[in-house]
Order: structure tokens, then sequence, then C-alpha cells
């Protein structure tokens, strides 16, 4: 009830601003929308009557010719020309420049003869007339330093970045460095040039584990210090006749430029973004700032703040990505770079202000999931990039206060769902998906998705896995699927609950495998439940079986436990918002590699696993024949927004959007796609940048990196067209195997004791559910 409420004063708020607006729609004269929905040339709906009101700033994706995987500056002129300073790999450095305000962008020339050679541009920024100034440290051979810049830096000056560029390097008159300064890099971690030619930079300074730091301003010409000014862990930015200082603690304080005194502070909430994500017009004294609730703008007696672009409405606040760049290149323009983790390519996006374009979208999705998932954050800011006219609410229903446990959290969409108001799209993870589909609740999709079930775009087998009576009411997303790595000899045969035993005594003195207590409870029931459960009838023989091997294995654990292994201890306290799909994906070849365990225990669900695994001659068996967790999804059959959940599903299937997950972020985007096509560029493609940099780390490591041959991808093709069981991920019945089992694995309770309890209370909630 208290959710409805809510929901009715948001649609009665929606509402007033709508008519107090009364401003016009779509430049169109005549535009459909979605589901029938038909605006005339004054933004009026037919069928409504209410007229939309207009402007805001429109998304898109920039492709940029280059991959950047590090930004040095950007500066941006009234006229639309932008330039960008950027490395692309260690020891590049590029200069792209565009000329209509960050729409297109061509190379410009700029030799690299200035730069010694081995050396790494740690920092650089424009001045006055094209100048730049670089701050540059030879790249580290040590290879777990990954080419980090070591050394004393040295300073240069490029006149003039226009094909005949004249660079002279400059000597700044900074204390001469220790030993151990220049174990880490000694010098300007940040370089900054005004229009006047006096030279910034913040100077860091590692002296064992103490590091300095410190402000000083320069004369250019003959590198005299002007001004120097210590300070803790900051950085530094510089607009016009003041340079920020960013410490840290909430404030920003603002210095003179000319002296280093302290004018003021700004209050501007950078969230936990940095400088980078702040830019300044000074001669309109205006302040523009991002954070993850959307980009801003405010004077610089922070007067007035206006919300200039909704976060949610925008890719750059996806938990996926980080800011790692925020321009204003004219009030109307903003360009934000984001990049998913240290060392991917960066996407560049660009904000344009359409006062066509409505303020709020005609339409609005609601997509539910249990627990937060990254993937479904994702796949809604991609669709919103796509689709502007449609606003994706994201609910997740652990999150709300007043829920206590999954019971309590699935009891209330239940609730809204049979009253008519629940979700429109439903992320069926922990949810009971078969009980939904059984009761009619769940909206066929063979109409809908027929070109990607039946025109063989998709593995057919993960679909038809879900199939009820030939209708299609529960989709996967993504996949992965369980298995036991480890040298062949000791993997081969393993496929059962007992053989893993009988594997993981025979291991000799190393531990099998880090997964423990709770964490294998999980893994085991999640895996092996299709035994136990039978046409709704929980089997005692199996259950007990499976109870029994695990805490055979959890003892062997214990028994071969070694300093590493201790670390892992298996005991963590369930999370209400743990998600299994999400979270239980890693598998660690290199623990193997080291001698730390002699297997491990896990789903494969990236390329990158696979790829590692191949790498070190490592073995992967599959240890339930058919078994496999997907990230699912369904409609609510009673939602009045079909039409658009479908086309949100068709999307998440996409080709393109696939490609999520084979794009180099597996470190928050993890299972394989479930679209061939997506599947089949992953192999044949064999992410060559990926090949690339894995094979260079080996060399560096004196390791041997071979990606997989095409037999390898072969014989992954094969296990994946035989899964058929989707493992049992309803967190209510896990919750309470755990609750039950936990204590018979630290022998406080008897076998036959937990059995009965475990079924009574299963067999009790299937018969509610």
């Amino acid at each position: 009830m208290k959710r409805r409420a809510y929901l009715w004063i948001i649609i009665l708020l929606s509402l007033i601003s709508i008519f107090a607006a009364g401003c016009h729609s779509y430049k169109d004269s005549k535009q459909e929308i979605g589901e029938g929905a038909v605006m005339q040339e004054d933004g009026t709906d037919v069928q409504t009557g209410i007229k939309t009101a207009k402007g805001r700033y429109r998304e898109e994706k920039v492709s940029f010719p280059r991959a950047i995987k590090s930004i040095f500056d950007v500066a941006c002129k009234e006229n639309g020309n932008v330039k960008v300073l950027f490395e692309s790999e260690p020891g590049s450095f590029f200069f792209y420049e565009s000329m209509d305000y960050g729409l297109s962008w061509e190379q410009k020339e700029m030799g690299k003869e200035w730069l010694p050679e081995n050396y790494r541009v740690v920092s650089a920024c424009f001045g006055a007339e094209g100048d730049i100034a670089v701050s540059a440290g030879k790249m580290s051979e040590d290879p777990l330093d990954e080419k980090h810049p070591v050394g004393e830096y040295s300073y240069f000056k490029i006149d003039d970045a226009e094909g005949d560029a004249k660079a002279e390097q400059l000597s700044l008159q900074l204390p001469e460095p220790t030993e151990t300064n220049l174990e880490s890099g000694y010098g300007l971690k940040q370089i900054l040039l005004a229009d006047d030619g006096k030279l910034y930079g913040m100077m860091t300074a590692a002296e064992g584990e103490q590091i300095s730091f410190q402000i000083i301003c320069f004369e250019t010409d003959n590198g005299k210090v002007l001004w120097d000014l210590d300070t803790g862990a900051a950085e530094i930015s510089l607009f016009k006749d003041k340079v920020y200082l960013n410490e840290y603690k909430g404030k920003i304080k603002t210095l003179d430029a000319k002296t280093g005194a302290q004018l003021g502070e700004l209050s501007i909430p950078l969230g936990n973004n940095f400088l980078w994500c702040m830019d300044i017009d000074a001669k309109k004294d205006k302040i523009f700032y991002c954070n993850e609730t959307g980009i801003y703008g405010t004077d610089s007696k922070e007067a007035l703040s206006e919300l200039l672009v909704d976060g949610k409405l925008s890719r750059f606040s996806d938990e996926t990505y980080n800011v790692k760049g925020f321009f204003s290149v004219s009030e109307s323009v903003f360009l934000v770079f984001v990049q998913a983790f240290p060392g991917a390519e960066m996407e560049v996006l660009r904000y344009e202000y359409d006062a066509d374009l409505p303020t709020m979208p005609e339409h609005e999705l609601v997509v539910y999931s249990l627990k937060e998932n990254s993937v479904i954050e994702k796949i809604i800011s991609d669709f919103q990039l796509a689709h502007p006219q449609v606003f994706v609410r994201y609910e997740v229903g652990m999150s709300d206060s007043s829920v206590k446990d999954e019971t309590d959290a699935i009891s209330s969409l239940n609730t809204e769902i049979m009253a008519g108001n629940g979700p429109d799209v439903l992320i069926l993870n922990g949810l009971p998906w078969d009980s939904y589909q059984k009761k009619g609740m769940l909206e066929n999709l063979r109409g809908g998705l027929d070109a990607y079930i039946e025109q063989d775009k998709v593995f057919e087998n993960l679909f038809s896995a879900y199939q009820s009576d030939g209708s299609q009411y529960v989709i996967p997303i993504s996949f992965k699927f369980p298995v036991l790595i480890g040298k062949e000899e000791a993997v081969s045969d393993v496929n059962s609950s007992e053989e893993l035993l009988k594997t993981a005594e025979d291991t000799g003195d190393l531990p099998p495998f880090f997964r423990k207590n709770q964490a294998l409870l999980r893994y085991m029931f999640s895996i092996y439940w299709q035994r136990i459960e039978k046409e709704g009838q929980i089997s005692e023989q199996e259950l007990k079986a499976v109870l029994e091997h695990v805490k055979q294995i959890n003892d062997v654990l214990q028994r071969k436990e070694n300093e590493v292994s201790q670390f892992f201890t298996g005991d963590e306290e369930r999370d209400k918002n743990y998600d299994l799909f999400a979270k239980d994906n890693w598998l660690d070849v290199w623990n193997i590699k080291y001698g730390n365990v002699a297997m491990d225990l896990g789903y494969l669900s990236c390329l990158k696993d696979f790829a590692d695994i191949c790498s070190q001659n490592l073995s992967y068996q599959t240890i339930s024949d058919g078994v496999f967790s997907a990230l699912i999804a369904g409609i609510n059959k009673e939602s009045k927004k079909i039409e658009i959940a479908e086309k949100f599903l068709t999307f998440a299937l996409s080709d393109e959007e696939q490609k999520i997950f084979m794009d180099g972020m597996y470190m928050v985007i993890m299972g394989f796609p479930v679209n061939k096509t997506a599947f089949e560029n992953m192999v044949t493609q064999a992410l060559q940048s990926e090949t690339q940099e894995q094979g260079k780390g080996a060399v560096n490591l004196e390791e041997n990196f071979v990606w997989p041959e095409h037999e390898d991808f072969e014989q992954l093709e094969k296990k994946i067209v035989s899964l058929d069981t989707p493992a049992m991920e309803d967190n209510i019945i896990m919750n309470t195997i755990l609750e039950n089992a936990v204590p018979y694995l630290s022998g406080e309770k008897e076998i036959d004791v937990t059995v009965n309890e475990i079924i009574q209370s299963i067999e009790l909630y299937l018969l509610e559910r």
C-alpha cells in the first residue's frame, strides 16, 4: 500500500507539472509513439489532450576514431572547437580536434621526437595559442608495475602542435630527489599551463610509506618557483586566474593563481568523482559539474543550482562506468568520458540541448529485480540511450527499507501484481518464476520474440529449458554453467557429488578448492537440486546424500587448510542483497597455477576465464550434466505496456547489446551471450586487443600465453548446446537449506533431524507458492 500511495503521489505531481508547463512536444507535425499515442503539431496528445513540456538534453554516444585509455586535457572554445590530449597505449600520446562541438574528430599531426624512448606521458595540458605542456617519466621495467612512470620526470613545452611543432625541455627548479623518491616516480603528477605562461603542478614525492604533496607555481622561461603550498593528498585544476584545490574533504578551496593565497571555498557536490568532473566558464561566471545524479549548473557563489541533465536518464550515472572527464563545450553541449575499469577503452557521451525534446520521456517502463544487478542496470542505460522517448525506472525489491527478507519482498511484489499495479518487466532471478508461469502471471513471449527464438538467432536449448506447453514465458539474457577446473587427470571423471568428494580426498596435501561452508552449500544445492525435487516432491534420500557429501567435502577442506585458504572462510554472513546469478561467478586459474589449491570450483561465466583455463593447459568439467544458470526475465501479464516491455527484452537479446558480455567489461558484466551472432563474434574475432594485452602481460611475467584454439571453442560450444536444466536459485529455498544445514556442518545437529526440518519447511513453502 505504501508503494502504491507513493506512485499515486508521483503521478499526481507529474500531471500538475505537465498542465502547468503547457508547452509543445516533438517537432514532427504528427508522430506515433509506442502504444498508439498520436501527437499533434502543438504537442497535444490526441487521446488525452495533454500538452507535453519541451526541452532537455539529448544523449548520444560519439564514435571516437581511436581508443582512449587515459585523458590528459580537453580544451573547449565557444566556436565549437574542441581539442583533446590522450593516451591509447602506454607510451602513446595523441592530439585530436573537433570543429563541430565534439560530434566528429580528426587527428592533428604532432611529432614525438621530443619524448625520450621508453617514456610515458604522466600529465599534459593545453595553454594559450595551442601551446602544450607535458610531464613525462620513464616506463618501469618491472612487469608487475604495468609500465608506470618511474624515476625523475622530464618536462616539455610544445609551442605549436600543428605539424611543424617545436618542443623545448623545461628546467624546473625542483628539489633534488633521493633514491627512494625515484622508485615510484618523482615530479609533477599534474601539470597545468596558464594563459600568461605560468606553469602549475601538483608535486608528489614518496619516501618509504610517506608521500608528500605540494602545489608549485613556476615561471616557465627560467623554471623559477614563484610560490608553493604544502598540502595533503589532493588534486588541482586551473581556470583563468584561480587554482582549485580538492583535498577530498567535501570542500574545494579556491586559490589566487598569482600568489597561492586562499580566496574562498566551494561546496560542489562531486560525490565520488574528482575535479575532472567540474568545468568552469569564468567569463559567464558559470560552474558546471556532474555526479551520479546528473549534470548541474551553478554560479561562483552557488546561489542557484540547476539540474541540466537528469542522471536517471543518462548513461554516465550507470554504476558500470566511472566518469573520467566532464567538459562544457558550451552551455548547451557537454562531453562526458566514461570508463568501465582502469585500462578499458573510454566511451564518449555527448549531451546537447534539444528544445523539441520532451522534458520527460512520454512513456515509463518499470523493470523489477529482487536483488540489485549490474547487468540489468547496464541494459537499462543502453536502452534509454536508444529510446529517449522511454524512461525506465528500476525497482529493487530488497532495497525497500520496509522489507525484512526475501519472503516479505516477494509477498509485496505478488500483491502488486495481483492488484494490477506491478512492474512491467520482471527479472526473475530469485523469484518463483516456475510458479508465476504456471499461475498465468507472465506474458507469452513467443509472438513478440519469434525472430530470436525460432530463427536460430539464439541458443535454442537455453530457451526451451524455460518453455511450458509450447509457450515461452521466461527468457534467458545471459548464462553460465558450473565447472570444476584443474589438471585433466584430476577433473575429467567428476560429474557427481560422490566423485567430487573422492577427487577432493585424493588431492594430496593441497586444499582441493577454497569454496566451503555456506558458499559450498549454496553452490552444491543450486546445481544438484534437480535430483532432489521431482514433480514438486522432495526426495529425502537425495537431500540426505547431497548434505552428507557437502559435509564430508567440507571436512576435507578443513583438514587440508593452508595459510592462503584460511582467508577464504566461506562463513560470510548472508547478505540480504546477495544475488546468486550476479555473485557466484569467479574461477581463479592462478591459485592453481601458483600451487595454492589443486582445483577450483565455480561457474564458467566469461571469455577471460575460459582463455585463462586453456592458456594454462587446464581442463574444465561440468560437474552436474546439463545444469546452467541464467539471467532470466519475463513480462507481467497485467502490464499496460507490454509492447514497450517486449521492445526492452528484444533489445536485451540484440546482436549489438549482447556485446556487453564480451567487450572487456568482465569486471562488472558477467555471463556468456545467448545471442549466437554475439557468441560467434566473440570466438572469430578472438578479441584481438585482449589477446594482445594478455599476451604482453604473460611475456612480462615470463609466462606462456596462448589464445584458445578453434577446437577449444568448438568443445565449449558443445558443452553449451547440451545445457538443458536451470539451476535452482529460489532464495527462500536456499535460505531454508542454509539456516538448517550450517549447524549440521559444524556437528551441532544430526543428519536425520536436519533433513526432516528442511523437508518440512520447503514442502510447506512449495504448497503455499
